[in-house]
């Protein structure tokens, strides 16, 4: 018997028969469907075809067991008819035993002349399909009520309580805080990689709507976890290309600036199309137990846009607001073919000890793309608020890496291994297509303050002012208690210059005022906006010095030099933005020219 080859595509049962089969198998196949069984391989090969030809291929395929009749007809309405092992076991959760790649079972096995070098030749395809029906397709089985616990396998002594978080509302409200932290120089951050730095990592942790996912665990357990959103944020609005490390601080880019003024949802769906190809971060690097990321010259793991798409694709085919279970996930993508690899050498990753600790291709998925999917979903697609998850304490929620080699004393693989189900919500349907709006409101506000005539902000609702409400406060005004900020016309002008209009002050303070604007800020505001406007910058200008005053009336005063240039004391010509090429086209005009000019522009 030959050995498995997956590039081979068979035309003809005959010519799968004799490349595949030596003599043995064929003869104690032939015995299970052959009155005369041949000695010679030629003979033994055209006595089988016989035998299966016409109305005996019907009886010979009912011969079979269901789960056989099942393999075949997938793989016979498979691309090449080839059967594709993980899909199916997936699909039905369990397979047929096939023949093997090495030795041949002595007593024969029917379903061996119908796959054969796990395929079904394209002639014998065409005569199963007159009478197999088309597999049915697979579908997602969705959870109509979450567990209130879970017990990650039947040796658990206790089960592990589960935490539902509805993300789609906190994540808009994170969002706007992160987009003003980094507005106000708050976010610092390696200049080298982009990642935050611990000190932001933990005044980030500290202001999002809702904390992080373990932030109200005890803080022993949340540092042994460790950050997962406030991680998240400052990588995520890199990677979409909204803010840029400028030394060790983030820094809004035009399009962050703009993001703040945009409708959020429409932001997050932007950020997360980007995502797919963004460089930043490879997901799988946060799981940092598992060593040898970086070996053979960084080309390990393959290139992270070559699997966020796959997942993308896969929560594409789910139905919002509806539970699934990681593990009901990882089934269909398999069933459905959306396998994606996360290392080019998977046995150079090890736990613990390289040479001891290796793990390899087989056998160890949900180690690694496994634990990449969670990584996905947990860090980045619940952050933006795509899914809502329900999830639970890392430790001893995934046991299947307990009798690898080196986990001796690691309480969970990844921070993620919690993540125990996820459903689309409105947001994520928006996000990934499934729905042409955003249904929900995008943030809603509240009355938190009141503006006084005399300019001052009061707060009203300490409890009710969210972390980007206070940071806004912050940029417009100067802030005198807690509960006090105030506004004058130099904080409104720094505002302006950093991005944030008059305008834009009126309308967040009108939003969030528990009573009209008076009319002293009002005026106020649109003196500022005045101020603010009037002047423009409109490009930068070249200077043009000239020994003889009298020469400097003569060019700025011609006909057509002095469109383009006016005189600056008199000593000095200033070439106007823009128009440096046709000055000295003029000046060549009347005789002159303007020494190495040509050379700056």
């Amino acid at each position: 018997m030959a050995g498995y080859n997956d590039d081979v595509v068979y035309q003809t049962e005959a010519q799968a028969l004799n490349d595949y089969y030596n003599v043995d198998p064929l003869k104690a196949m032939a015995k299970l469907i052959c009155e005369h069984v041949p000695i010679r391989k030629a003979e033994l090969i055209e006595a089988i075809l016989t035998a299966m030809r016409g109305a005996n291929l019907k009886t010979l395929f009912e011969r079979l067991s269901k789960i056989e009749q099942s393999a075949v007809a997938e793989a016979v309405f498979a691309p090449e008819g080839k059967f594709n092992h993980r899909q199916f076991r997936a699909k039905y959760l369990q397979t047929p035993e096939l023949g093997r790649s090495s030795g041949f079972r002595a007593d024969g096995h029917l379903i061996d002349l119908f796959i054969i070098n796990r395929q079904v030749p394209a002639d014998l395809r065409r005569e199963l399909k007159t009478f197999i029906p088309k597999p049915k397709s697979d579908n997602v089985k969705y959870v109509d009520k979450l567990p209130a616990s879970i017990k990650p396998d039947k040796q658990a002594e206790e089960k592990l309580p589960l935490k539902t978080r509805e993300t789609a509302v906190a994540a808009l409200h994170n969002l706007l805080t992160v987009l003003r932290l980094i507005d106000s120089g708050k976010v610092k951050v390696s200049g080298k990689t982009g990642r935050p730095t611990q000190a932001t990592l933990k005044s980030l942790s500290g202001v999002l709507t809702g904390g992080d996912w373990y932030k109200d665990s005890a803080s022993d357990l949340y540092e042994e976890i460790g950050p997962i959103q406030a991680f998240a944020w400052p990588i995520i609005l890199q990677g979409a290309g909204l803010a840029k490390a400028e030394g060790s601080t983030l820094c809004l880019n035009n399009a962050g600036k703009k993001a703040l003024k945009e409708k959020l949802p429409g932001v997050i769906k932007t950020a997360w199309k980007k995502w797919e190809k963004t460089k930043i971060i490879d997901e799988f690097s946060r799981i940092d137990t598992i060593k040898g990321q970086k070996s053979s010259r960084g080309r390990t793991l393959t290139l992270p846009s070559t699997r966020r798409p796959v997942i993308n694709n896969l929560l594409r085919k789910c139905l919002p607001d509806k539970w699934i279970s990681v593990e009901e996930l990882n089934r269909y993508m398999h069933s459905k073919g959306l396998d994606f690899e996360v290392a080019r050498y998977a046995w150079k990753l090890y736990i613990g000890d390289p040479q001891y600790g290796h793990l390899d291709d087989y056998g160890n998925w949900s180690l690694i793309e496994g634990r990449y999917f969670l990584a996905f979903l947990f860090e980045y697609a619940a952050t933006l608020g795509l899914i809502d998850v329900a999830y639970t304490h890392p430790a001893g929620a995934r046991p299947d890496y307990y009798q690898h080699w080196g986990s001796d004393g690691m309480d969970f693989l990844s921070r993620y291994d919690g993540l125990m189900y996820i459903r689309i919500n409105s947001l994520g349907a928006y996000v990934l297509g499934l729905a042409d709006q955003y249904a929900q409101p995008v943030i809603e506000t509240v009355s938190v303050l009141k503006v006084l005539p005399n300019h001052e902000i009061v707060i009203t609702d300490k409890g009710a002012l969210s972390a980007a409400d206070k940071l806004f406060l912050d940029k417009i005004g100067e802030m005198v208690t807690s509960s006090l900020w105030r506004i004058s016309l130099k904080t409104l002008l720094s505002a302006a210059h950093d991005g944030t209009a008059p305008d834009e002050v009126q309308r967040f303070l009108k939003a969030r005022s528990s009573v009209p604007i008076p009319q002293t800020v009002v005026t106020l505001l649109h003196d500022a906006q005045k101020r603010s406007t009037h002047l423009k910058y409109s490009g930068r200008a070249h200077i043009i010095e000239c020994a003889d005053p009298v020469l400097v009336q003569l060019i700025t005063c011609d006909t057509n030099l002095s469109k383009t240039c006016m005189a600056a004391g008199d000593r000095f010509i200033v070439v106007l933005p823009g128009m440096e090429n046709t000055f000295i086209k003029a000046l060549a005009n009347i005789g002159y020219m303007a020494c190495h000019f040509k050379e700056q522009i």
